[in-house]
C-alpha cells in the first residue's frame, strides 16, 4: 500500500491540476459503484481506484483533453449565508430562478440561504476546490486570497460617496480585481458587482457616539484583513466574527461595537441580541462579488454559460437600487424600534480621513496591496470626482 501511495503522489505531481479534479471525480464513481454492487458491500480502498485511474489518465507530455459536456441536466447550487429577509438572497434566488427559466431545464438549480450548504468563508474554499458551483462572497472574505482586495477597505475609500465607489469598482481597478480573483479562486466573475451599501459601526450597551469613541472599544468585523487595519487605526480593537456566530457574542456582550450595515442588523435581527445604536460614519462600502467555479464552468455548453450570465446581468440592475432601498427600508425600520443613530460632524470626518490617509501607504504594505494598484486606485477616485 504504501508504495501505492507513493505512485500516486508522483503521478499527481506531474498532472494539471483540472486533470487531477476530474480523475478524482471519476474515483468516487467507481468506488461508489464497486462499492454497492448488487447489494453487496465490497470495500476497495481509495487510493486503489485511484492509482488505476491515474494509469488510464495520460502521460504528462500529452495533452490533457477537455471536461467532456454533461450528457444531461447539470447540477447548479447557489449558496450564501445570508437569511431569506435579506436582499442579497432575494437576489440571488432570482438568480436562481431565472437560470433555470433561460437554460430551458439543461441546469439544475439548487439554491441554499442562511449558511445551510456553507458558509460564505468556506464558500470561498470550496469554489476554488470544485465542491460548489456558485456564490456570491463578500470582498471581507477574499483579500485571504487576494490581498490587493484590501485596496476597497482602505482610507481612500472612506465616507466616498457612492456613485464614485461604484464608478472605480466598475471601471479598471474592479476589472483588475476580478481578472485576479479568477486565478486565485479557479472561478469565472459572473458580471457587475453587487453593493451590499455602507458599513457603519453599531453599538452595543455600549453607545459609540463619535469617531473617537471607537478608540480602546472592540470592534466586531466580519472578515477582512483591511477592515482590520482600518480600525487599529482609529484606535479600535477589531475582532472577527462571522455573522451566523454574532448573535451569541452579542448576547455575552463580548464586543462593544458591530461593523456592518442597517439590512444585515434588520435581516439577523441582531437588535433583538443587544444592537442599540449606530454611529453612521460610513466606514467603508462593500460589494458581493459573483463567481462560478472554473469546475463547473467546463461543463457547461456555450448557451448554459450565456443563460448564466444573462440572468446575472438582468438581475444585478436591479438589484443594485434594491440594495440602496434596503439599506434605507431597514434604517427606518430599526429607528422606529428604538435604535438611536450618532452621526460625525463634518469637521470630525474630514480630520479623521486625513489622519487615516496619512497612514495609508503604511497599511496598504502591511495588507500586501500592490503600489501600482493603489495608485491606480488614486487616479480613478480623482477621475470620478471630476466629473
Amino acid at each position: 500500500m504504501l508504495r501505492l501511495l507513493a505512485f500516486v503522489k508522483n503521478r499527481c505531481l506531474h498532472l494539471p491540476h483540472q486533470s487531477v479534479s476530474v480523475i478524482i471525480g471519476k474515483c468516487y464513481i467507481i468506488r461508489r459503484s464497486l462499492i454497492f454492487t448488487e447489494g453487496v458491500v465490497m470495500k476497495f480502498p481509495m487510493a486503489l481506484v485511484f492509482a488505476s485511474c491515474l494509469l488510464a489518465a495520460p502521460a504528462p507530455a500529452e495533452t490533457i483533453p477537455a471536461v467532456p459536456l454533461a450528457a444531461g441536466p447539470v447540477l447548479c447550487r447557489i449558496s450564501t449565508e445570508n437569511g431569506p429577509a435579506h436582499f442579497q438572497a432575494k437576489a440571488l434566488r432570482r438568480f436562481s430562478e431565472l437560470i433555470a427559466v433561460r437554460s430551458n431545464g439543461t441546469i439544475l438549480v439548487e439554491f441554499h440561504e442562511s449558511g445551510k450548504l456553507y458558509r460564505d468563508a468556506d464558500a470561498v474554499g470550496a469554489i476554488a476546490r470544485g465542491e460548489l458551483e456558485i456564490a456570491a462572497p463578500g470582498i471581507w472574505q477574499l483579500d485571504k486570497l487576494v490581498p490587493d482586495t484590501a485596496v476597497l477597505m482602505l482610507p481612500s475609500m472612506f465616507a466616498k460617496p457612492r456613485e464614485i465607489i461604484r464608478a472605480v469598482v466598475d471601471g479598471p481597478v474592479g476589472a483588475a480585481l476580478s481578472s485576479d480573483l479568477e486565478e486565485s479562486m479557479r472561478a469565472v466573475v459572473l458580471g457587475p458587482w453587487l453593493d451590499l451599501g455602507y458599513g457603519h459601526i453599531f453599538g452595543t450597551a455600549v453607545r459609540i457616539r463619535s469617531i473617537a469613541e471607537i478608540r480602546g472599544r472592540s470592534i466586531r468585523v466580519a472578515g477582512g484583513k483591511g477592515n482590520e487595519e482600518r480600525i487599529k487605526a482609529l484606535g479600535g480593537l477589531p475582532v472577527s466574527i462571522p455573522l451566523l456566530d454574532l448573535p451569541a457574542y452579542l448576547e455575552r456582550r463580548l464586543v462593544d461595537g458591530v461593523l456592518t450595515t442597517y439590512e444585515t442588523v434588520e435581516s439577523a435581527a441582531l437588535d433583538s441580541h443587544g444592537v442599540r445604536s449606530v454611529l453612521e460614519d460610513n466606514q467603508y462600502y462593500p460589494f458581493y462579488v459573483p463567481v462560478a467555479g472554473k469546475a463547473f464552468w467546463a461543463r457547461l455548453d456555450e448557451g448554459q454559460r450565456q443563460a448564466i450570465r444573462g440572468a446575472w446581468a438582468e438581475v444585478v440592475v436591479d438589484a443594485r437600487e434594491e440594495a440602496v432601498r434596503a439599506q434605507e427600508a431597514a434604517k427606518r425600520s430599526l429607528v422606529e424600534r428604538g435604535l438611536t443613530v450618532y452621526r460625525p460632524t463634518a469637521e470630525e470626518s474630514s480630520k479623521t480621513h486625513a489622519a487615516l490617509l496619512a497612514r495609508e501607504d503604511e497599511i496598504a504594505e502591511r495588507l500586501n496591496v500592490s503600489a501600482d494598484l493603489l495608485a491606480q486606485l488614486r487616479r480613478e477616485l480623482g477621475k470620478a470626482e471630476r466629473r
